[in-house]
């Protein structure tokens, strides 16, 4: 499973033109699903709107116009955030991928390279890269700050 790329923006997918950008209009978001978190899962509940910019050289930018989530652990303790920031992804020739997050953002990370899945809460600019297989290469950097959700709606 690959890291989610911040804003929950993403379902929007990731498709990468060649031309001139293309902004697609951002398109309603209602969605629920869960993740999960060292030792237990959290609930997600995203809505607003979310939008995909095509751009050329094989880049695209994931946007959150008005898009805020709630995440809800196994008790009931839950935390919103407006996460309305921009993920910008830069396809490589070799399939790994440049991420650098702007602005509010939650990112979605899998059990992988030895550290616990999870879910962080990004402000600022916040960067990584994942491998072609969706594995990350490096972890976040940056001059952003990142929190733990996990850890605010553990029980």
């Amino acid at each position: 499973m690959k890291r989610w790329l911040a804003s929950i923006a993403i379902t929007a997918g990731l498709v990468a033109g060649a031309g001139p950008a293309v902004a697609a209009a951002p398109t309603p978001v209602d969605v629920t699903f869960t993740s999960p978190c060292p030792g237990f899962d959290a609930t997600l509940h995203a809505t607003g709107k979310g939008g995909t910019i095509n751009l050329p050289g094989d880049r695209v930018t994931l946007t959150g116009p008005n898009l805020r989530v709630t995440v809800t652990g196994p008790t009931g303790k839950s935390v919103s955030y407006v996460i309305t920031g921009a993920t910008h992804i830069q396809n490589l020739p070799d399939g790994s991928q440049d991420i650098t997050a702007t602005g509010r953002n939650v990112v979605l990370v899998p059990e992988a390279n030895g550290h616990p899945a999870g879910l962080f809460l990004t402000v600022g600019t916040v960067s990584w890269t994942l491998n072609p297989d969706g594995s990350e290469n490096t972890l976040f950097s940056g001059h952003g700050k990142v929190t733990d959700v996990c850890q605010l709606v553990a029980p």
